[in-house]
């Protein structure tokens, strides 16, 4: 993943409704705090593309084309602290979307579903 991909790939964390829902508040405040710290480096262009990403969401893609270019312009994909802080916010969200579900002993059952948010139907003949 080059600088600008992992720059609109942290810049679109928690953008769209699923993943808003699906992250902890921590990550959300992070990635907003990334998204403004990346607007104060950013023109015109970039100024409004950030602001389409947070009117729609990451769902229309066309904030991605003009930021892209506008990171590229103002130097923000060869910053290095900015690189590691859009790994790391990413590296966050990736952790917190893992949950521990702890030992589970499923000897002897019989349609059995282990995690959250499952739908089964099951018929035993």
């Amino acid at each position: 993943m080059d600088g600008v991909e992992l720059l609109l790939a942290a810049l679109a964390l928690g953008a769209s409704t699923g993943v808003a829902d699906a992250t902890s508040a921590t990550v959300r405040d992070a990635a907003e705090s990334f998204r403004a710290l990346v607007r104060r480096r950013l023109s015109g262009d970039g100024q409004q593309a950030l602001r389409s990403l947070d009117a729609e969401g990451d769902e229309s893609g066309v904030w991605q084309v003009r930021l892209a270019d506008d990171l590229t312009r103002a130097g923000v994909d060869r910053d290095e602290q900015i690189l590691r802080l859009a790994r790391d916010l990413l590296a966050q969200a990736r952790a917190g979307a893992r949950t521990e579900i702890g030992h589970v002993d499923l000897r002897g059952a019989k349609g059995v579903q282990v995690g959250d948010s499952n739908i089964q139907y099951n018929t035993f003949n």
